[in-house]
């Protein structure tokens, strides 16, 4: 078990400062309804959403990993405080094997939505996708979890932090106690 533990590990950190990992990617707002189209049924299986509306109002984003390789974000507001984002990764060379990105969470942790990340935000500087979910609008529990993406379009689990005590007192999603931390 320690064998399979440290060999995993030590991929992990291979993989982190190798070549894969992908440099920094501003995304780019697109507002093609054709695009929404084409992924509408992808979205509507993974996530019950007026993804129609959201669409009207946002469009999605594109995020070029590569030549070939893009990410397409689509957002919708599932409560007054916590939006749902996936993400689509789509390959030039292959455009009818798009694929809709998974994220991990820590085994421990509750994971029934894996296609699903909410309030994500960009880190335009580090290239890392940053999520907060609010276990209630007051924003005093919830997770708080960070992806870094490799240079063909996949999402890694570096960081998750977890507060499930909805106790009144707001601490920074950032500060919240560590369940993983892949960042050394």
């Amino acid at each position: 078990m320690f064998a399979a533990c440290f060999t995993a590990t030590v991929l992990f950190a291979a993989l982190l400062t190798s070549s894969l990992h992908a440099e920094p990617v501003e995304p780019v707002t697109q507002h093609d309804p054709s695009i929404l189209n084409r992924y509408i049924n992808m979205l509507d299986a993974a996530y019950p959403c007026d993804w129609e509306d959201a669409y009207d109002l946002t469009g999605n984003y594109v995020l070029q990993f590569s030549k070939d390789v893009q990410v397409l974000e689509f957002a919708c507001s599932v409560s007054p405080y916590n939006m749902a984002h996936l993400y689509i990764r789509v390959d030039s060379k292959q455009p009818n094997k798009a694929k809709l990105l998974t994220f991990e969470r820590p085994k421990q942790e509750d994971n029934s939505d894996p296609d699903v990340v909410f309030n994500g935000v960009w880190d335009i500087k580090t290239g890392d996708l940053t999520s907060f979910m609010k276990g209630r609008g007051l924003g005093d529990c919830g997770t708080y979890e960070v992806h870094k993406f490799t240079s063909d379009g996949y999402p890694h689990l570096i960081e998750f932090r977890a507060k499930p005590q909805c106790d009144g007192n707001y601490v920074q999603p950032e500060k919240y106690p560590v369940i993983l931390d892949r960042s050394k």
